[in-house]
């Protein structure tokens, strides 16, 4: 028999089962490496869609706060603009002969300004007003990095003790009357401060919800754009350095089992 006939066919068996051995290796490699890329792939994006949905909720809490203000600052507008009518009737309260008679009308704008403090609300929660039955004394915006907080002022006091001094004493008396203006300046005085305080709570809010915006597009653009994209690049350079690597392996095992079959038949 012709060993060089034997070896040739040996050497071509040989490369054959080891050609198909190899495929099968580079498959197996393959859809191990695609598996894990698809479970990075998929980490990743769930990672991203998490720090989304988290910075979202932020915006929305945000937003609800920016909105409280808002609405406070407006209905405290519509009080001062009672106190201001109360001014003018006990600034001009000298031209009726009996200065008692202004009371009914000055306890209308006190009814009306109270209504605005009870109906002043966001989501069923009261802004202006803070009675027994509230279950906060508070406006608390709460995010997942930082907690905003503000004291509620109760506006329907002001109403009551501009009330109690107007009808409490005779508006005949000069002096009463002044004490009455005095109460009513400082009534709209602390309740300019509690807009004040409305203004600063929503600057607050409004810059922490640019921030949280700001974070969403830096996310977006890194994470879903440059680094889900280079990662797909690396897995797939990884994957080819990986089956080119246990290529040249089992072309170098099969050169040494060529070598025994080769030796074995000429012995």
């Amino acid at each position: 028999m012709d060993v060089n006939a034997i070896n040739n066919n040996s050497i071509s068996s040989l490369n054959t089962s080891s050609s198909s051995s190899l495929q099968l290796e580079k498959s197996s490699l393959s859809g191990k490496i695609n598996n894990s890329e698809k479970e990075a792939l998929n980490l990743s994006i769930s990672d991203y869609n998490k720090q989304r949905d988290e910075l979202s909720l932020n915006v929305q809490s945000l937003n609800d706060g920016i909105a409280m203000s808002k609405i406070a600052q407006n209905s405290i507008e519509k009080q001062q603009d009672y106190l201001k009518n109360i001014q003018n009737k006990l600034e001009n309260i000298n031209n009726l002969e009996n200065k008692n008679d202004i009371k009914q009308s000055i306890n209308e704008d006190l009814r009306n300004f109270n209504q605005v403090a009870y109906e002043t609300k966001y989501k069923n929660e009261s802004l202006l007003v803070n009675s027994y039955y509230d279950d906060k004394n508070s406006i608390d915006i709460n995010t997942s990095s930082e907690n905003f907080s503000m004291a509620k002022t109760n506006t329907a006091n002001f109403a009551n003790d501009i009330f109690e001094t107007v009808n409490n004493s005779d508006l005949n008396n000069p002096e009463n009357v002044s004490n009455a203006l005095n109460k009513v300046a400082s009534s709209s005085s602390e309740l300019q401060n509690v807009s004040n305080q409305f203004s600063q709570f929503s600057k607050q809010l409004e810059e922490k919800a640019l921030e949280n915006i700001k974070e969403q597009n830096n996310l977006y653009n890194e994470n879903k754009m440059n680094k889900i994209k280079d990662f797909g690049k690396e897995s797939t350079d990884f994957t080819k350095s990986n089956i080119n690597a246990n290529a040249g392996y089992l072309a170098a095992s099969q050169a040494n089992i060529v070598q025994e079959q080769s030796v074995r038949l000429l012995s």
